[in-house]
Formats: C-alpha cells, sequence, structure tokens
C-alpha cells in the first residue's frame, strides 16, 4: 500500500479530510490536478457547525485570522435600507462557543488549508496530479495517475473521490447524481463596490424586482452579487459588462466597482445513489450537489469529512469493521443531504426565485416579526448554524432517545471549561447524576431539560461530536454493549490510567 487513504480532488473537502485523517492517526495521499488553490471566492462563508470540525482538527484558528466574522448578521432592503433580518448568534452561546458566521473567499481557505496539511507529516499532497481511473479488489483499490513524474498506479486500502460533481471516481464505480435541475439560471458575481456601508450590514436585497437580486458581504468591500436571469436573456448578455452594472447599481445605486469573478449556472439538487462503494467512498460535491443558497456545499462537504475521517481512520486500523462503518457513513450523510440540507436549500432557492412578488414581500414583513422572538432566533441560528441535524436511519446509533443521532450541545462545565474542549475531536463518556464511573468521563451534574434525559444517564460521543447513545439505568456492562455498536468493535472503550 502506498497510503491507507488516497483521497481525489484537493479541495476544501479533501483537503479538511486528510487533516481529519491525520487527527486520529491514519495518512493519506492526496491528488489534485491544479497546482495552484482556486483564485475565485467560490464557497464563501464557514458555518458554526463546520467550525467546530475544523477547530476540532487544529484548522479553524488560522482561518478565523484570516477571515470576517460576524456574530450578527444583519440584511437590509437595498431600496428602503430597512433592516427586514437580524439573525443574532449570541442566542446559542450555551450551546456552541464563540457563535457567528465566517466569511471566506474559497481561494483563502484552500490556501490555508494546503499550508496545514503540507506541515502535517500524515498528509502528502500532489499537486498537477490527474487521475484517470481506479479498479478496486478486496483487499485495496489501485489509482491510474498521469502526474509529473509520467504515469503511475498507486494502491491504498480506500479512496474517497473530492472531485466535484464531474470528477472521475464517482464515474468510476458507475454512479451518477440523480435529483432535479431548476428551471432557471443564476449570476454569481463577485463585485468590489467603493461605498461606505454599516459593518454590521452583511446582505443586501430587492424585494421590489421579479426573481432573485441580492448580496452578501465577505469583505469590508467585497461582496457577493447574485440574481437570477430571465429566459429571454443569452448567457453571452447575462454576463455582459452592462448586466453586471445594472444589477450592482440595483443593489448599491451609482457606486463605482469592479467585477473580480463572475459564473453563470443552472442550480441543481442532486445526490449520489450511494455515497459508498466497497471501498471507495464520495464525499461534497462528488456525492451532493446543491442550490448554493444558504453557503450549505462546502460545509456539507466538511462534515461528510469529519463523519468519514474517524470512521476510515478506525476502518484502517480494524479490517473486521470496516464494511459496518462505512455503510454507516452511507447511510448518515444521505440522510443528512436529503432530509437536511437538501430542503432547506430547496426552499431558500424558491422563495428567492420562484416566489411572485408579492407573496415574497409579505413572507418577508410576516418572517421579520416572527424571528424577533428568541426562542426562534434560537431556532433559525441552530438551523443555519448547521447545527440541527439529525441521524435517524444509522445502523450503528441507537436512535429510540430523541437525543441520539443529534451533534451534542456545547455546554459549559462546572470548572469553566466546555465539553468540545474536553472532547478535541475523540470520542466520550458523558455521565449526568450521581452514577459513579470508574472510566473517564465528563459529568453534567444537571442536564438541560432540551435533552429529555432523567440521570442518572450516560451518552456516548462519537468523535464528530454525534450522540452514539443515550443510556438509561446505566451499568458497565449496558455502557459497553452500546460503545461495541458505536464503534463497530474498533474501538475500545477508554481505561483510566
Amino acid at each position: 500500500m502506498d497510503a491507507p487513504v488516497i483521497i481525489v480532488g484537493g479541495g476544501p473537502v479533501g483537503l479538511s479530510l486528510a487533516l481529519g485523517l491525520a487527527r486520529y492517526g491514519a495518512a493519506s495521499i492526496i491528488l489534485e490536478r491544479n497546482r495552484e488553490p482556486v483564485p475565485e471566492s467560490r464557497a464563501a462563508v464557514i458555518w458554526p457547525r463546520t467550525q467546530e470540525i475544523l477547530r476540532d482538527w487544529g484548522a479553524y484558528a488560522p482561518l478565523r485570522q484570516a477571515g470576517r466574522f460576524a456574530r450578527e448578521l444583519r440584511g437590509v432592503n437595498a431600496r428602503t435600507q430597512a433592516t427586514f433580518v437580524t439573525i443574532d448568534f449570541s442566542t446559542i452561546d450555551d450551546v456552541f462557543d464563540d457563535p457567528g458566521a465566517l466569511m471566506l473567499p474559497q481561494s483563502q481557505t484552500e490556501r490555508i488549508l494546503r499550508e496545514l496539511v503540507g506541515s502535517n507529516p500524515l498528509c502528502a499532497l500532489r499537486t498537477g496530479a490527474v487521475v484517470g481511473g481506479l479498479a478496486q479488489d478486496q483487499s485495496g483499490v489501485d489509482v491510474f495517475v498521469d502526474g509529473p513524474s509520467g504515469h503511475e498506479r498507486l494502491r491504498a486500502s480506500f479512496v474517497v473521490g473530492c472531485d466535484g460533481a464531474h470528477g472521475v471516481v464517482r464515474q468510476a464505480i458507475g454512479l451518477t447524481l440523480q435529483g432535479v435541475t431548476y428551471d432557471t439560471r443564476v449570476v454569481l458575481s463577485d463585485e468590489t463596490v467603493n461605498v461606505d456601508i454599516p459593518p454590521d450590514i452583511t446582505a443586501r436585497v430587492r424585494f421590489d424586482l421579479p426573481g432573485l437580486r441580492g448580496a452578501i458581504r465577505f469583505g469590508d468591500r467585497s461582496w457577493r452579487v447574485m440574481a437570477s436571469v430571465p429566459k429571454e436573456i443569452s448567457d453571452e448578455d447575462a454576463l455582459a459588462p452592462l448586466a453586471h452594472r445594472e444589477r450592482v447599481r440595483d443593489l448599491f445605486g451609482d457606486a463605482p466597482y469592479e467585477t473580480q469573478w463572475s459564473s453563470l449556472f443552472k442550480i441543481h439538487r442532486r445526490h449520489a445513489q450511494r455515497f459508498v462503494v466497497g471501498r471507495v467512498m464520495l464525499a461534497g460535491d462528488a456525492a451532493h450537489l446543491n442550490s448554493p443558497a444558504g453557503g450549505q456545499g462546502m460545509n456539507a462537504g466538511i462534515q461528510d469529512a469529519a463523519n468519514l475521517a474517524w470512521k476510515l481512520a478506525f476502518a484502517a486500523r480494524s479490517e473486521r469493521s470496516a464494511a459496518a462503518l462505512m455503510e454507516s457513513y452511507d447511510r448518515e450523510r444521505r440522510e443528512i443531504i436529503t432530509d437536511t440540507v437538501e430542503r432547506v436549500t430547496d426552499r431558500i432557492t424558491r422563495f428567492g426565485i420562484t416566489f411572485p412578488m408579492r407573496a415574497r414581500q409579505f413572507a418577508i414583513r410576516t418572517f421579520a416579526r416572527v424571528i424577533r422572538a428568541r426562542g426562534m432566533q434560537r431556532k433559525l441560528c441552530r438551523g443555519i448554524g448547521m447545527l440541527s441535524g439529525r441521524y435517524n436511519t444509522s445502523p450503528i446509533i441507537d436512535a429510540r432517545h430523541p437525543l441520539a443521532g443529534r451533534r451534542i450541545d456545547d455546554l459549559r462545565l462546572v470548572d469553566g471549561s466546555r465539553i468540545n474542549a474536553r472532547r478535541a475531536g475523540q470520542a466520550l463518556l458523558i455521565v449526568t447524576g450521581d452514577f459513579a464511573l470508574d472510566l473517564p468521563h465528563v459529568r453534567v451534574p444537571s442536564p438541560p431539560k432540551r435533552w429529555h434525559v432523567k440521570p442518572p444517564v450516560v451518552l456516548i460521543v462519537r468523535p464528530d461530536g454525534c450522540v452514539a447513545a443515550v443510556i438509561e439505568r446505566p451499568s458497565l456492562e449496558r455502557i459497553e454493549a452500546a460503545w461495541r455498536r458505536a464503534f463497530c468493535d474498533a474501538l475500545p472503550l477508554p481505561v483510566s490510567a
């Protein structure tokens, strides 16, 4: 074997997966055709759930330093300057440490992740490497590569396709992206707009025009402009300088601007029939392609990596557990994509593009009133922050309890630390109430009501922060049985030093 894992595609998802594997002691080779990071901004927001994952893997601090962090998002009507939405992430301070949105162009995200991969001895990034195909058997996968040193064959125990919607890995294992393509074209462009706008304004939208017309801020004067394109407008005209000028004028008035990048495309809601075939897995756009509405695409891909990294690392060390761990990855991530990510992005997309103008205006006024309530703000922040998904049908999660399958709340503990800082990206036992357990654990004497537990209860938390089991009437035997199921016998129960 050249490596336990070969990752095809060195974008944010593939690079993050390599760092995650390294966190759990597994080496990988990343094969990327492009020698340099993408120059465009592309995915420009990192939501709280993804921040938490990257923090576990030691990658968040340099990203945070390079980006624009906002604890509050405020959207205004670009015509009237009236605020139509405020999203205050401080309402979820009790379940997330330092919540907010990190605005960072993908070009910078890739550059920073490449630097982190380059400094990690368990990660090997090969650029200029074009994968032409692969072949798998019972013991491994051969990957055929054309690179700077010519044609070569590499072999790994597992291969992960992170090579995008048009990548070769999904095609090589005979899968397609199935679903829906919306009958609408959308233009995205990055505009440097030389006008002074209060720094707390993060979005500008027009509701008095047909179709979509809005802008999201990702720098002091840098804005991502989004607009739907009428059917009668040609692709060439939609990307012409005059069209850019009209869109900027609609959103910012007659302000000087410069277009940095633009793209026209159709919006898709598609996913592969399976995310795993034998020893080959798919993650990110190679597995699912979603509307850019809500900025969930790259984030969902990195969350794929969080689910997959520890399972692959354990599978590489325990072949007898590999099939069960990979089956759980397929089931869990397909469920989240179809039941959560696709549903959210579909609703936002249809609202922004297909709703009649008057219906949209009424909906926005109603929405603005509803989310003033703190409870609705919390629900909105958890949803947009991608903290609310649940694995309901996983074969390795005991989903009989409503807390199982969900991300563990990052509660502040008695000593002032928080659960995720104590967990540090590893599996963890949480004990509630006065149950005595002679194993390493974190104690939460009085769990919040939303956990729906009656102490004493023991929780098993996986390395990705997901609650695998809620053990009522706990005993050492019941804990051991639930632990074996959660980790497919690939991870020993921790013992006290």
